[in-house]
């Protein structure tokens, strides 16, 4: 049975890589190395620490104490195509720095834990007189810490749930000619039912607003279910679907962003091919939340299709994970938009969106 699984592993990612791919649409960023390896199709699974901040309940499962230090470079790219004019936006490399730590009490079903995230961010710049006849220079410098305490319990010697609380702080925001800073709450709870053969994952991210200097900052609230099955001890695959509620998504100077609710449909696989080495793959798509009266300057809203790749290495109580994902998007519209506190009305155009994302993780037991 082990070679014709490994076989299988490794045809179903060559596979992956060679699809047609796209970006993770709007700001929001990946959060584990883990989970950029399959795609963000992690929801049922709490084996690596960093899974925490998909679904917090998986770490009652796992006894003594775990932590993990997740390092993130995600180099994006945007195109305005409009008025027979094609031009790029200036970009930058973002690097996100991660923090987990995770404690199951010996006597009690009874797990605490803390993530540090950074789980929006965005940093891109329209030039003067690119967009249109004397638009300013346009920048958008978005970069969201989430701090995130989490209590899970087990209902069951097979389920457990959590719930968890958000604390949301904007680092360096710059919208337009406004820089805007400030911090606001929002909650989670997840549940896990975790059996031998298949695990069953929910998890729910409330909304948040961060009022922020000139504005406010509107985080959407996320809904994620997802079915990992374990076809054998080593290969297993995951199915996730997302809710994201963007239609109440705000930023400082462009106001609401005239956004929807997005779907996302994930799917991860896993194969270890011994107990200290796993290979990883994913793919998924997002459809676009950009709505029939978008505001695509600030951070174009595409559809996406993403794929990814990555390993797991595990030395005695350490392990590193190692993840990349590269994806293209297809066109989203974006309105003709007035410019607050001035004459220009950027003109109504196409956008376009790439991005690659390589990740790092650096976790222990003890």
């Amino acid at each position: 049975m082990r070679n014709p699984l490994l076989y299988l592993a490794i045809a179903g990612l060559l596979e992956l890589a060679g699809v047609g791919l796209a970006a993770a649409n709007a700001f929001s960023a990946p959060t584990g190395a883990a989970a950029l390896s399959e795609a963000g199709a992690v929801v049922a699974d709490g084996q690596p620490v960093s899974n925490y901040s998909y679904n917090p309940a998986g770490m009652a499962f796992f006894p003594g104490s775990r932590a993990a230090l997740e390092i993130l470079a995600q180099r994006p790219s945007y195109t305005f195509d409009g008025g027979g004019t094609s031009i790029g936006g200036q970009t930058k490399t973002n690097i996100l720095a991660d923090l987990y730590y995770t404690h199951r009490f010996d006597q009690m079903p009874l797990a605490v834990g803390i993530g540090i995230t950074s789980p929006y961010i965005a940093h891109n710049t329209w030039a003067a007189d690119t967009l249109g006849v004397n638009n300013p220079e346009l920048q958008t410098q978005l970069r969201i810490i989430d701090i995130n305490p989490s209590v899970a319990y087990l209902l069951l010697p097979d389920l457990s749930v959590a719930v968890g609380l958000d604390y949301y702080q904007s680092i360096g925001g710059k919208f337009g000619p406004l820089s805007a800073n400030g911090g606001g709450v929002g909650g989670r709870i997840g549940l896990l039912y975790s059996t031998e053969g298949y695990n069953v994952g929910l998890s729910y991210i409330s909304p948040a607003s961060i009022s922020a200097g000139g504005g406010k900052i509107s985080l959407p609230g996320k809904l994620q279910a997802g079915l990992r099955y374990r076809w054998t001890p080593s290969f297993a695959t995951e199915l996730d679907v997302d809710w994201t509620d963007w239609q109440n998504s705000q930023l400082p100077y462009y106001g609401n962003l005239g956004w929807k609710s997005a779907l996302a449909y994930r799917v991860g696989l896993s194969y270890h091919l011994n107990q200290d080495l796993e290979i990883r793959g994913g793919i998924a798509h997002e459809d676009s939340p950009a709505g029939g009266q978008a505001v695509q300057l600030a951070v174009p809203a595409t559809a996406s299709n993403q794929a990814a790749f990555g390993l797991g290495i595990g030395l005695g109580p350490w392990h590193y994970d190692i993840g990349a994902a590269y994806a293209l998007s297809g066109t989203a519209a974006g309105v003709a938009y007035p410019l607050p506190g001035s004459s220009v009305t950027v003109p109504a155009a196409n956008y376009k969106a790439s991005q690659f994302t390589f990740g790092f993780a650096l976790a222990r037991s003890f």
